[in-house]
């Protein structure tokens, strides 16, 4: 356990070394960005945005990509689209794609994101819902279009295994560790 006091402490490169277990190496790494963006910062989502240029950018990857991760477990493209539609989420969970070293996933995911662009001031009020988002999205041609995305992904996710898109953490922060840690401070 990495708390002192009721403190959590800062992760390390020598705790992510020592960590031989994923799924305690998943929990370790999300509770470094719990510890980094607290969950007060969500009620505020320009200063959750800001604070993310303070973060290491492995942790701002992961927090880029953990809704989408989710969002493609529960559903897929289009609800995550549907449920994340601020373009900063957008960019993030692009932008953490890519620094997690996931470019087939990126391009889906900004293919995607060029198809529902046009309908994203739609959805962001949700005017659809009197007839439901699933009959919206099929009679707009987005359903249609996402589908052959949708598979890539969760065949991907598949074979990722029980974490699904969360294992490219383990592979990332394994390769990186340094830029999942804030900088140590030398004596």
């Amino acid at each position: 356990n990495n708390a002192s006091a009721g403190r959590v402490m800062a992760l390390t490169v020598d705790v992510i070394r020592a960590t031989e277990d994923e799924e305690v190496l998943v929990d370790l790494l999300s509770n470094e960005g719990r510890r980094l963006l607290p969950d007060e910062l969500f009620q505020d989502t320009d200063r959750y945005y800001e604070s993310l240029d303070t973060i290491p950018p492995g942790i701002r990857a992961m927090a880029g990509i953990y809704p989408f991760s989710v969002s493609m477990g529960m559903d897929d493209l289009a609800w995550h689209f549907n449920n994340h539609s601020d373009e900063r989420h957008i960019r993030e969970t692009l932008n953490g794609l890519r620094e997690l070293e996931m470019p087939q996933i990126a391009d889906l995911f900004e293919a995607a994101w060029r198809i529902l662009e046009p309908y994203l001031a739609d959805m962001r009020p949700g005017y659809y819902r009197n007839q439901g988002f699933s009959k919206w999205v099929r009679e707009c041609g987005i359903q249609q279009q996402i589908d052959p995305m949708n598979e890539v992904i969760w065949d991907y996710c598949k074979k990722a295994g029980d974490l699904g898109l969360l294992e490219s953490w383990v592979l990332y922060v394994r390769k990186h560790p340094e830029r999942c840690v804030v900088a140590e401070e030398q004596p």
